[in-house]
């Protein structure tokens, strides 16, 4: 395994560093605040660097894992302004905005490649490795799928073009937000009927109408489904307002959608 760094040791980015040190990958954490870079090396008896200059100059593999669009920016830059002595890639595992992510590539140069990768699997996924992730834009090679399978990844999709990762992420999250808002209006129904409502959780849990959102509704990061929603509305405008009660409208949905996808 060629010495990797993961830039952001927040859940994400830890739970990526841990399974990257399970599989030999050498990795380097840098993460600017004290406490994250206490439990890196309280977890794994490595120091953490504070910032990107700490970098070992080795490094060729850099996962980006910060939480927002403008801090992904910043380590882009800050990468682009360092001269490495071996080929790097950097993967840029933030959910980024759109139009960002469409220009993404700009930031490649000779010795330094650029992937968007969002992926879907969270902590639980990252840590046992088996992240479904997105490959975004030209600059990949085959040898970066390789490395994201024997490390990360369950599951691998490529997308040709800078931007089609994060949108098709964004689209699976809303769809996840659509289940928990579905999921919870169904409690507040059973609620309204005077049933138990958790009795009723439980009968759906193990029943046809369940969803990953429905098995972990309790534990759901609300804020991050609001934004990722968020994002979506602001790249492809208002988001489809279901209703159920529109008979015709709900079937003719369905066909159309089952057109596409066959």
């Amino acid at each position: 395994m060629k010495p990797v760094a993961v830039i952001g040791l927040g859940d994400l980015g830890l739970a990526c560093a841990l399974r990257l040190q399970e599989v030999d990958a050498q990795p380097q954490g840098i993460d600017p605040a004290p406490a994250r870079q206490a439990e890196w090396h309280q977890l794994t008896g490595l120091a953490a660097g504070a910032g990107l200059d700490e970098l070992r100059d080795e490094i060729a593999e850099i996962f980006v894992c910060v939480r927002t669009t403008a801090q992904a920016a910043a380590v882009l830059d800050e990468l682009r302004t360092q001269s490495a002595t071996c080929d790097r890639v950097a993967y840029v595992i933030t959910t980024l905005e759109p139009a960002f992510a469409q220009g993404i590539g700009s930031y490649g140069a000779e010795r330094f490649r650029v992937i968007e990768l969002p992926v879907s699997g969270g902590r639980a996924g990252a840590r046992r490795g088996d992240l479904t992730v997105m490959v975004g834009g030209d600059q990949a090679a085959p040898g970066d799928t390789e490395f994201l399978q024997r490390t990360l990844a369950d599951k691998v999709f490529s997308f040709s073009r800078f931007g089609d990762a994060t949108v098709v992420k964004l689209l699976n999250n809303v769809l996840g937000a659509y289940n928990a808002a579905a999921f919870a209006n169904c409690m507040a129904l059973a609620d309204r009927a005077g049933i138990d409502a958790s009795n009723c959780a439980d009968v759906i849990r193990t029943a046809t109408g369940t969803s990953w959102m429905a098995e972990h509704f309790s534990v759901l990061v609300d804020d991050l489904l609001a934004k990722d929603a968020g994002l979506l509305a602001g790249e492809l405008g208002p988001l489809p307002v279901i209703d159920l009660a529109d008979a015709d409208g709900f079937i003719t949905l369905l066909a159309q959608s089952r057109k596409l996808i066959s």
